[in-house]
């Protein structure tokens, strides 16, 4: 007799936690609904959480462990086998290369998940210090620029801001549970500012746009500076106690006025005057970058700009404000690090403050250790939940580097791009299949912790976490790796809120660790040498940086390099989320796939007239480090000067065209939002 009963969880597909309801049945997925009860997502699912069963049930599901045996030919073999082999491969690099010839990556799959700081134990006691995440270009840089401004990163108080700043960031797409506590607020009489090269559907709906040449964020952010400056629109008591080198900033700003800007930007001077009064006058206000400030040969500073933005019109760590909220406080199973004894992590030298902020390589330039064998060579790689082929930058000299390996493996869901290059490649259990934790701080500011607990049984898919415990086992870790399975891992994680499993169980809520308090730093201070916010930063400085947040063209632009602009006019913009997928993953599932079939270029009406190109033609779009061809589609939304094209798609891979040389100079970021590229109609251009 079949046995029928209703779960609750936390949805771990994207950065959202919403709740979800399922209808299980003998291990079947029968019915998916939102958690009215959530209180946070309060009933919402998207399309991704609705599609959770064709996720697990998918035909083209990784089923076991495989092997490479020819050119796109491959053998079944055993989970033991698997293990067996990567660790015989990984001991061989090891003896003849050193330890740290072998690089491990967790991608966006590993972000705020249990598996992550056990792959970077495993990379400690393996003595490689080259783990990598996602965090070599996503949400790190601005992470980075908020430390050496204030101390930490804050968190959007959205329910009680009376203005509310939108930059390089649409949550409408990337994060509906942050856009439906901003649409209440908006609903209540809250001012809307979008900073994005795209008039998108939340730009369009806003009180004041700015649409701005692609990466020249940081500039517009210091002349909204120079009006609140000049203007004396800043709280001046915050910043006569709480802040150093305001005189400084003072008169580097003086010269990014508005008029001057309005060139550099194509923003109206008007528009970059009203926008900086608004913001600084209605209060509380808060500023949400995303990943499109952070994409820049200047993110850093950028960040930087709009960290002081936030602090000195008096909007940190108050309510409707940016709040600061403390992630809950787990025991970290990662070992201290000798470096002494070991060589420096690829990306340590070339980005020193990144690698002193996380510890970890800057994946950017794996490639460069590949193939040049620069500052030495790495010659294996494991690479768990990312898919590099798609979303890494320079995707042809990706494929070289990875295509040269002595040993490739993957761990997904899927057979991807990348894990055709593998030589294993191993089966993922989705999140209903192993004991995940949640928390609401980083991204909604609530300081809850919760446990999203195993549902399924996935039938020889492992969790990453169990993958790693594995390895680690038969490597002769075991001291490393005491924990006899996944629940133990994580009771062992929650002993210094003396929770357990058990008890989160109970708790499908959450527990709340910690009360939430305006304006901490009174009585603690900013998390910064000074114990204020640093608007000029000596520690910077020291490290060879600008320590005020200074303005520089992008490496591909047609102030930077006109000669270059004479034959690739155009400005491309990549990036920007679909709400069915997940940057390159769901694109098989047929309820998503119907949401976006296929990827376009968008091109202004009056450009495509001017280059004799038709709506719906197959194109070229060629840049200085390779071509694809891909649909055109005519759109009003952006100047007809740029270009836009979404990434993450087999067919027509945007990350051809990217650039992975000229990187931010303190994240080590690549330049993904403004490049410089040509249209050419098809038979113009041979590959």
């Amino acid at each position: 007799m079949s046995e029928r009963g209703i779960v609750q969880t936390v949805c771990a597909i994207c950065n959202g936690s919403c709740g979800m309801e399922l209808c299980l049945e003998d291990d079947e997925i029968i019915e998916v609904k939102g958690l009215k009860e959530h209180p946070i997502s309060q009933g919402y699912l998207c399309p991704k959480g609705f599609a959770v069963a064709e996720l697990v049930k998918a035909p083209d599901r990784l089923k076991h462990p495989l092997r490479k045996i020819g050119d796109e030919q491959w053998q079944e073999i055993t989970w033991n086998e698997a293990i067996n082999l990567i660790a015989e491969k990984l001991s061989l690099i090891k003896a003849q290369n050193g330890a740290e010839a072998v690089a491990i990556h967790v991608g966006q799959t590993g972000v705020r998940k249990e598996f992550t700081p056990y792959v970077e134990l495993f990379c400690n006691v393996f003595g490689t210090p080259n783990f990598s995440s996602v965090g070599s270009h996503c949400h790190r840089s601005k992470l980075m620029a908020n430390k050496y401004t204030d101390g930490a990163m804050p968190v959007p108080n959205y329910e009680n801001s009376k203005c509310i700043v939108l930059w390089g960031y649409n949550p409408a797409k990337s994060c509906p549970p942050q856009m439906n506590l901003i649409n209440k607020a908006l609903q209540e009489g809250a001012k809307l500012i979008v900073i994005d090269p795209r008039a998108t559907a939340t730009a369009k709906k806003a009180d004041i746009h700015l649409q701005l040449r692609p990466g020249t964020d940081g500039v517009l952010a210091l002349s909204m500076l120079s009006v609140i400056v000049k203007e004396n629109l800043y709280d001046r008591d915050f910043v006569d106690k709480w802040t150093i080198g305001f005189d400084k900033l003072a008169e580097l700003v003086a010269g990014y006025s508005p008029e001057k800007v309005e060139k550099i930007t194509w923003v109206p001077e008007a528009r970059i005057k009203e926008a900086a009064r608004l913001f600084a006058q209605v209060s509380p206000a808060n500023i949400s970058p995303g990943i499109g400030t952070e994409l820049h040969t200047n993110g850093f500073q950028v960040n930087r700009a709009i960290a002081i933005l936030q602090a000195i019109t008096g909007n940190l760590d108050i309510n409707g404000g940016a709040v600061f909220v403390s992630p809950a406080k787990l025991a970290s199973p990662i070992l201290k690090n000798d470096y002494d004894n070991k060589k420096p992590a690829i990306g340590q030298k070339e980005f020193p403050l990144f690698h002193k902020s996380y510890g970890h390589a800057q994946a950017n330039i794996y490639t460069k250790a590949i193939l040049e064998g620069e500052p030495y060579s790495i010659k294996g790689m494991v690479i768990i939940g990312s898919n590099p082929l798609l979303m890494w930058s320079n995707a042809g000299k990706v494929q070289k580097a990875l295509d040269s390996l002595d040993l490739l493996v993957v761990m997904d869901h899927f057979m991807t791009e990348t894990a055709k290059l593998a030589d294993i490649v191993l089966p993922a259990t989705t999140f209903l299949g192993r004991n995940e934790l949640w928390n609401s701080a980083s991204v909604f500011g609530v300081s809850r912790i919760g446990l999203a607990p195993k549902l399924l049984e996935e039938p020889n898919c492992l969790s990453e976490w169990q993958f790693i415990s594995k390895l680690a086992r038969h490597m002769g870790y075991e001291e490393a790796f005491p924990w006899e399975n996944e629940e133990e891992a994580i009771n062992f994680r929650l002993q210094p809120l003396n929770l357990s499993v058990e008890e989160l169980l109970k708790m499908p809520a959450g527990y709340t660790y910690e009360d939430s308090k305006e304006k901490k730093y009174q009585t603690q201070g900013f998390k910064t040498p000074s114990g204020k916010v640093e608007l000029y930063s000596k520690e910077l400085k020291e490290y060879g940086y600008d320590p005020l947040p200074s303005y520089e063209e992008p490496s591909e632009s047609p102030e930077s390099d006109p000669e270059t602009a004479k034959n690739y006019p155009l400005i491309l913009t990549t990036g920007a989320r679909y709400l069915g997928y997940f940057h390159s993953r769901y694109r098989n599932l047929p309820s998503l796939r119907k949401l976006a079939p296929e990827p376009y270029v968008e091109v202004h009406k009056d450009k495509a007239k001017e280059l004799g190109i038709n709506e719906g033609e197959m194109v070229i779009v060629d840049s200085l480090r390779g071509a694809i061809e891909v649909k055109v589609t005519f759109t009003d939304e952006i100047d007809p000067r740029v270009i836009f094209i979404s990434h993450g798609w087999d067919i027509s891979n945007v990350n051809i065209l990217t650039d992975n040389e000229f990187l931010d100079p303190v994240s080590g970021f690549p330049p993904d939002r403004a490049l410089m590229v040509r249209i050419v109609k098809k038979g113009e251009l041979s590959f």
